[in-house]
């Protein structure tokens, strides 16, 4: 099953406040990515968290300097009634600034999200995250997703001009208190192996005094459902002809009895990247049985 994004939003609060997202539609095992950022001068390595449950944990940065930057990065997949809203804690003092921002996919892994372990990375005197190189499996659909946040004064207006492959659908979200911070999040469809992403360039005047962090993810497509197909008994010189099948799951064909001097078809099999399996039932009287043909297509 191919991955698709679906849809963006952001939030943002001042005086260590917790900013909240508003999702955009979801349905039912739809991945949703939330990175939250704090800008703060305390010299306070925060424990990064979620206030909405059931989020998981991709990485927790913390880069120190003059203005400093924390990032936190979490998943959830959606369940048979999805979240409306997203919670990031925010935490800090009263000077503290928080931003958040998340991006909804369909079609990721159920049970492996992410393909390998994300890559992460800080930095200080400067204000432009540079999310590092992930060496993916490099499984036929792999997303690559890319988190950025900057600590620094100067203010909430600044944005952020995303490397090449990652401009469509990027969004970034400032915050404005006394310090300062910006949140942004990005991703590509046809990642290389291994995939470097380039920097994320913020818009405002660096200062030795700013700092930033960043995250890179790949995402694993979700595999195909088997299809299995039983036909019903058919009698008295029936000839039974099942369809052409293609398809990237598992393909289990199991006929029921077919008697009677009937003749039976089995299928022409079209299958990329799983083995077939045809099991016919019991066949009497004289029938006369086509065994399959089968052949492997590339994944599409």
């Amino acid at each position: 099953m191919a991955i698709s994004f679906i849809g963006s939003a952001s939030g943002a609060a001042g005086n260590g406040g917790d900013p909240s997202i508003t999702l955009p539609s979801t349905l039912e095992g739809d991945l949703v990515i939330v990175s939250g950022g704090i800008g703060d001068n305390d010299n306070v390595n925060f424990t990064m968290a979620m206030i909405t449950t059931g989020y998981t944990s991709v990485a927790d940065l913390f880069a120190n300097d003059t203005q400093d930057c924390s990032l936190g990065v979490f998943w959830k997949f959606m369940g048979v009634t999805p979240d409306t809203t997203a919670v990031f804690d925010g935490q800090g003092g009263t000077d503290a600034a928080c931003s958040a921002v998340a991006m909804v996919f369909r079609g990721v892994d159920l049970t492996t999200p992410m393909d390998v372990a994300p890559t992460t990375a800080t930095g200080i005197n400067t204000m432009h995250p540079n999310p590092p190189s992930i060496d993916h499996l490099n499984p036929s659909g792999v997303y690559s997703v890319i988190a950025g946040a900057s600590g620094h004064t100067l203010g909430s207006t600044g944005t952020y001009t995303f490397p090449t492959g990652y401009t469509t659908n990027a969004l970034q979200r400032g915050a404005n208190d006394t310090s300062d911070v910006t949140v942004g999040m990005g991703y590509r469809t046809d990642p290389a192996d291994p995939e470097d992403p380039g920097v994320m360039t913020h818009s405002g005047t660096s200062s030795t005094s700013f700092s930033w962090a960043a995250v890179t993810m790949a995402l694993r497509p979700a595999a195909a459902a088997a299809q299995n197909l039983t036909p019903s008994l058919f009698t008295s010189a029936t000839a039974v002809f099942f369809a052409a099948i293609v398809g990237v799951g598992a393909v289990n064909l199991t006929p029921s009895l077919v008697s009677n001097s009937n003749t039976f078809h089995a299928p022409t099999v079209s299958q990329g990247g799983a083995t077939q399996a045809l099991t016919p039932s019991l066949v009497t009287n004289s029938h006369t049985f086509h065994a399959p043909r089968s052949h492997r297509v590339p994944l599409v």
